[in-house]
Parts: structure tokens; C-alpha cells; sequence
């Protein structure tokens, strides 16, 4: 009783010296130090590591970048790969902290089934199906039209092939940095997370596709060398307002 008296007393002193309810203070701190730990400690340095690990990745898959003829087309490339690798990072370290306090990790990820579909699972090859019936080929049409599709499927077979190639070099990437940080975490993730984790690296493997389809037109095959200073995502706003002026010219003119 004397205990409970003396701690109470006790706040009211702080309370008074403080201007703020003790209890309420040690809530704020526990609070930053756990954002200080999940930001600095975890999210700050996945980041800086994932940067790294795709450049070297993304000089790999594409060696035309090698030797790098101007400064800034190092600069874009550590831009690109630091603009997937941040985004990445704050999903992960989101999806474990949820993981950890038992919180709905899918929430904001409507029509599920659409992003397992979408990011959870390797590019697959399909043949178009020939419907015949609505068909009005003679004997050669059909067979000229027959060796389009079959010709046009072996391709995908090939592109599809590089591709997961690629996709899965990324994805073991990852998560070699992400077993750095999370390691006891993700050997004990139930199938439904890994289902859910798969996603999320996915979707990092879908935006580093595009940045890496991005700097392998412009500094691979155009090799631009007239943008020295502008950073790679201005340049990215300055093409799509190119682009988006070009096809109001385009509409004008046809109209």
C-alpha cells in the first residue's frame, strides 16, 4: 500500500516538473525506439544493402552498361536501384512487424487473388487456342495461320525462360538480404505468409523489370550523353510530359 502510494506520489512529482503524465512520456519513448529500431536499424540499412546487391545484379543481366561512359549513368543506376530497394524495404519490414503483433498483413490488398496471380508466380508460356469453328481459312490460310501461333508460342518459351532466369536471380538477391535482418523470422513464416512475402518480392521484381528496361534504352542502346546533372527521375517526369505532348499532337492532328 505504502509502495503504491510512494509511486504515485511520485508521478505527480514528474507530473507537476514535467508538465506531462509520466506514463504518458515513457509511451512516447517506447513508441520512438521502436520506430528509431524498425527505421535506423532495419529499414535504413535493408535498403542501403538491397542498393548494392541490384546494381551488381542489374550490371550482371545487362553488361552493355560496362564501361560506364559518363559519371551520371552511375548516378541513374544507383538512383534506380535505391528507388526499388527503398520501396521494398518498407514493405518487408512493414509485413514482418504485422507478422510479429499478429496484425492483418493482407489489409489494402483487395481482390487477393489477383496479385497472387500477378506477382507470386513465375511467367508461364500459353499457346493461343485456335478456335476453327469461327475460322474462314481455306487449307493454306490455316496452315500459314497455325505456324504463326506455333512460331509466336516458341518464342515466348524462349523469352519466358531468360525472363524467370532473371526474376529468380532477383529473388534470391533479395532474399539473401533479407534472411541478414529477418532470418529467424522468415524460416518460421507459415505458408500463407510466404504466399504473402512472395507477393511483395515480386512486386520489387516488377518495378527493378521496369527501371532495368528504362536504363537499358537510354543508357545501353541510345547511350544518351546529353543529360549530365538531371537526376533519373526527373528524366523519367520529362519523358512521360514528351510523351504526353506527343499524343496530344498526334490526337490534333488526326482530329
Amino acid at each position: 500500500m505504502e509502495k503504491h502510494k510512494f509511486e504515485e506520489d511520485e508521478k505527480e512529482r514528474l507530473r507537476e516538473k514535467l508538465g506531462v503524465d509520466p506514463d504518458e512520456l515513457l509511451d512516447i519513448v517506447e513508441r520512438f525506439m521502436e520506430l528509431y529500431r524498425k527505421i535506423k536499424l532495419l529499414q535504413f540499412p535493408l535498403t542501403a544493402d538491397l542498393k548494392e546487391k541490384l546494381k551488381e545484379l542489374f550490371e550482371k543481366q545487362y553488361p552493355g552498361i560496362k564501361p560506364y561512359i559518363q559519371i551520371w549513368h552511375v548516378n541513374w543506376v544507383f538512383e534506380a536501384m535505391e528507388g526499388v530497394a527503398n520501396t521494398l524495404s518498407i514493405r518487408l519490414v512493414n509485413f514482418f512487424e504485422q507478422v510479429e503483433k499478429g496484425e492483418n498483413f493482407k489489409e489494402g490488398f483487395e481482390n487477393y487473388d489477383r496479385f497472387v496471380n500477378l506477382y507470386s508466380k513465375p511467367y508461364e508460356a500459353r499457346k493461343t487456342v485456335i478456335e476453327y469453328d469461327k475460322l474462314k481459312l481455306n487449307a493454306e490460310q490455316l496452315r500459314i495461320y497455325e505456324q504463326v501461333v506455333e512460331d509466336s508460342y516458341q518464342e515466348d518459351l524462349i523469352g519466358y525462360e531468360q525472363m524467370n532466369l532473371e526474376r529468380n536471380e532477383f529473388l534470391n538477391v533479395v532474399h539473401t538480404q533479407v534472411l541478414r535482418y529477418f532470418g529467424e523470422q522468415t524460416e518460421e513464416l507459415t505458408p500463407d505468409q510466404r504466399l504473402h512475402y512472395d507477393i511483395l518480392v515480386g512486386m520489387g521484381w516488377d518495378n527493378y523489370f521496369d527501371d532495368c528496361k528504362e536504363l537499358n534504352c537510354y543508357l545501353i542502346k541510345k547511350n544518351m550523353q546529353e543529360y549530365p546533372g538531371l537526376d533519373y527521375d526527373h528524366f523519367l517526369l520529362k519523358q512521360i510530359e514528351k510523351h504526353r505532348e506527343e499524343s496530344v499532337h498526334e490526337k490534333q492532328i488526326i482530329g
